[in-house]
């Protein structure tokens, strides 16, 4: 899952960066470029892989870790899961496959995006 989102990232950078879409001194390249995974349809591995909570226990220890990968905490990933699947109208068969946390962020987005949604924009015919 890691390498996946690792690479997803990476290639965010050839296509932001390579692409000359966004100079690299801009402060946020790195956050834009774990949302960019969002948008290639790569954000459940990035999604994922945000935060990892580890317990283990032996016949002496135990205890428990947590790890980070990438820029953007769970709550901004599901809601840019929910916000890119509304705007889809994305089913959202994936969201099975969404950690706990992630998915719980992506429901309550979800829903917050339905109760907010933004009259619909529409434009006369040019003749």
């Amino acid at each position: 899952m890691s390498l996946v989102a690792t690479m997803a990232h990476e290639l965010g950078h050839v296509i932001l960066l390579g692409g000359n879409l966004l100079d690299p001194q801009t402060p946020d390249h790195e956050p834009m470029t774990d949302l960019l995974t969002v948008f290639l349809g790569l954000g459940i591995f990035t999604a994922n892989s945000a935060a990892r909570f580890l317990q283990y226990q032996n016949d002496t220890h135990y205890g428990w870790s947590m790890k980070r990968l990438g820029y953007l905490p769970e709550e901004v990933y599901g809601y840019a899961l929910a916000k890119f699947a509304s705007e889809r109208g994305d089913d959202a068969k994936w969201v099975r496959h969404l950690s706990t946390n992630v998915r719980t962020y992506y429901k309550r987005s979800q829903a917050y995006l339905r109760r907010n949604a933004p009259p619909a924009i529409t434009a006369e015919p040019i003749d």
